[in-house]
């Protein structure tokens, strides 16, 4: 138990050395090569701590060898070609206020995924929002409307996304889907076309529809 004991000692040192000199970032700001290379670590620290068979030693070497790697990695970054190979390119999502859906399934990402991004990032309407751009760390980076900074918003409710009822959403809120296909009716709008459709608790209506500019209006939406 002593040397188990002594050996979490010396690998935690290492461990905390060996962080210190990779930075201070959150793991939310990691880069992929990072966040990859802390959970190589890890794994690699576990494995001699508990095991007494294996030296000491070899734990130690294979965490420098990962620290190493990291160093290496940073300085191949320098190049604004290998940086985009290693850690991936920014990516536009909203383009002059319109969704890029493109631009989301080559992240893997769906439209729900962004109207989170946007939350954290304190920005509650899409109406608030002329450019959003992902970032390599997976943060969305906002331009904001100045012309609604100074109007106070409601969260909109995603009633569709990507061509598909929000059943929860649409219950949970009390709004009749029987009204919200006549209100698709209006718009000229097929369910399968909506790439976003939201209204707040003022009635304010979000709507953008594939291949088409967002837009917002106001309507009459009755909830139970």
């Amino acid at each position: 138990m002593i040397i188990i004991f002594i050996r979490a000692i010396i690998l935690f040192a290492v461990l905390l050395l060996v962080f210190r000199l990779m930075g201070k970032r959150q793991i939310g700001e990691m880069e992929p090569f990072e966040l990859v290379i802390t959970l190589v670590i890890s794994e690699l620290a576990c494995i001699p701590m508990a095991d007494r068979s294996i030296p000491i030693t070899f734990g130690i070497v294979a965490i420098l060898t990962m620290f190493v790697i990291h160093q290496f990695i940073l300085i191949l970054s320098h190049s604004d070609k290998l940086q985009g190979i290693i850690n991936g390119k920014p990516v536009m999502v909203v383009n002059g206020g319109n969704i890029d859906v493109q631009a989301l399934k080559s992240l893997n990402m769906h439209v729900n995924d962004l109207l989170q991004a946007m939350r954290a990032a304190e920005y509650f309407s899409l109406e608030e929002i002329i450019y959003g751009i992902m970032e390599t760390n997976g943060q969305l980076t906002v331009v904001a409307n100045k012309d609604m900074e100074d109007r106070q918003q409601t969260l909109p409710v995603p009633l569709i996304l990507e061509g598909k009822w929000n059943d929860e959403n649409i219950n949970g809120n009390g709004f009749d889907k029987r009204e919200l296909q006549q209100l698709l009716v209006a718009e000229h709008a097929k369910l399968k076309n909506v790439v976003l459709l939201a209204i707040d608790e003022n009635n304010r209506m979000t709507v953008q529809k594939r291949n088409a500019p967002i837009y917002f209006k106001d309507v009459e939406v009755m909830r139970k």
